[in-house]
């Protein structure tokens, strides 16, 4: 397997209409007795009173996270850890005058830092022209691989699946295995695919988060019995970051035949 590394981000623009309109996530400790998914009318007037997890940035210095779902707070610290979910403008409004960088956290690792100016002016529900933010992508080291025969009954009951959904265009597996993975003690380097995960990738049209997520949760269904104990598999797009990864080593199975 090789290596590949990741590096995500995006116009911000794009998101402050809907993020002035949405509710954010706030990661807890899971130990603490408040560390619980509470109402906003449950929580205190000052959110900084309530318990929080702290990033910490690439100089060290401590950061608040702000996610724009549970899904992407799993699947950016990689861990299920409990969380508070606030109005945007409720929660920005807390962190006018914070000592530390606020960064928020949205779907394919958007990360960005949030200038106090902007923090003030979402916390009215409006964004001023002209204020910058920062971009700050998180890099995730990835070894990548053709997939092993494993794939196979998967390949099979896919293909009898996306024969049913339209929005399907192309169907390929790859192999990965990622850092956090390797570095454990008990995990040999040497042999990568000893604790590596299949990796679908998807052809999608119309290429929406709403018929993303429709399409994952029909896999995730029809995958199971299949993954033995142990076991796990990942979903993305095939032309996203690891789009070459998926040109050099995946198995295509499954293609929309045309009319």
């Amino acid at each position: 397997m090789k290596k590949a590394f990741l590096e995500h981000s995006v116009e911000s623009a794009l998101f402050w209409d809907a993020l002035i309109k949405a509710n954010l996530y706030v990661p807890v400790p899971e130990k603490s007795d408040e560390s619980v998914q509470g109402a906003e009318d449950d929580l205190p007037e000052d959110i900084k009173e309530f318990p929080m997890v702290l990033g910490v940035d690439a100089e060290g210095k401590n950061i608040i996270w702000l996610f724009t779902s549970p899904h992407v707070l799993r699947d950016y610290t990689q861990k299920n850890l409990p969380y508070i979910e606030i109005s945007a403008t409720h929660v920005l409004s807390n962190f006018e005058d914070t000592e530390h960088d606020v960064v928020l956290i949205g779907p394919e690792q958007l990360t960005l830092r949030l200038h106090p100016k902007l923090i003030a002016s979402l916390a009215e529900g409006k964004v001023p022209e002209g204020v910058e933010t920062c971009d700050v992508p998180k890099e995730a080291q990835l070894f990548v691989g053709p997939p092993t025969e494993e794939c196979i009954p998967f390949e099979t009951r896919f293909t009898d699946l996306f024969v049913t959904i339209p929005e399907v265009l192309e169907a390929s597996f790859i192999q990965i295995a990622d850092d956090s993975r390797m570095s454990d003690s008990d995990v040999s380097t040497d042999d990568p695919l000893s604790n590596s995960r299949f990796l679908l990738g998807l052809r999608l049209e119309p290429e929406t988060r709403d018929v993303f997520q429709r399409v994952a949760q029909q896999v995730a269904r029809s995958a199971e019995g299949i993954l033995t104990k142990g076991k796990s598999m990942d979903i993305t797009l095939m032309n996203g970051s690891l789009k070459e990864a998926f040109e050099k080593y995946g198995k295509k199975f499954y293609v929309k035949k045309t009319a």
